[in-house]
């Protein structure tokens, strides 16, 4: 296995057999799989609200819009049949601590009996699939209070690179990236510490020989 799609299969956390919360949460990209993700999840009725969150920041690309407004502009074409007032959108945040934090903000004037201190006790979290453990390792910090599950869109690690090389982005940096922003950030207190393990370290190793 090469160092890269071994990092990846690290990064990309899918919880089996996904039990009803009380929101499914999309985290910003330039990914519209994940708007998708989301409504399709809100029809099976996992969950009964919505909460798309991302402004422009280093995953937009090429939209031309803060994140969160192109995905509701996707969920809408896709599932137009999602009531308004069961969806809410966050455009300023510029990372995933600002997804939470600003999100957080914003429920509390929109929804305030739904909200990360009231009423929200357990979510489904949708990310980019090379992002869903940080967002996740985010969350568990930032609003340890909410039980979490993880539902980035099914693919595998060539569709991934084939996505990214679309847009002019190197996959191996980001994977490369993302395991360093894991260890840092813990250090520093941004997201809940997780211990890398050592093969997933050796092979960020082998990949930064690579760059």
């Amino acid at each position: 296995m090469s160092p890269a799609r071994e990092i990846f299969d690290y990064l990309y956390i899918r919880s089996a057999g996904l039990a009803r919360c009380d929101v499914v949460i999309g985290f910003g990209h330039f990914d519209m799989r994940i708007p998708r993700v989301c409504g399709a999840l809100f029809q099976r009725g996992l969950a009964g609200r919505v909460i798309l969150t991302g402004g422009v920041g280093s995953g937009t690309a090429d939209l031309g819009e803060p994140e969160a407004h192109a995905f509701l502009k996707e969920l809408r074409r896709a599932c137009p049949e999602i009531p308004g007032d069961a969806v809410f959108v966050e455009g300023e945040s510029t990372n995933t601590s600002e997804n939470i934090l600003f999100t957080s903000r914003g429920l509390t004037g929109a929804w305030p009996d739904f909200n990360f201190a009231s009423g929200i006790r357990s979510a489904i979290l949708v990310a980019s699939p090379y992002r869903q453990r940080r967002v996740l390792l985010t969350c568990r910090k930032l609003i340890p209070q909410v039980a979490c599950q993880c539902a980035p869109p099914e693919t595998t690690f060539e569709e991934e690179v084939r996505i990214f090389a679309e847009k002019g982005q190197d996959f191996d940096a980001l994977l490369g990236g993302e395991i360093d922003r894991i260890i840092r950030y813990g250090e520093e207190g941004y997201i809940e510490r997780e211990t890398v393990p050592p093969g997933i370290a050796r092979a960020r190793g082998l990949l930064a020989q690579d760059d």
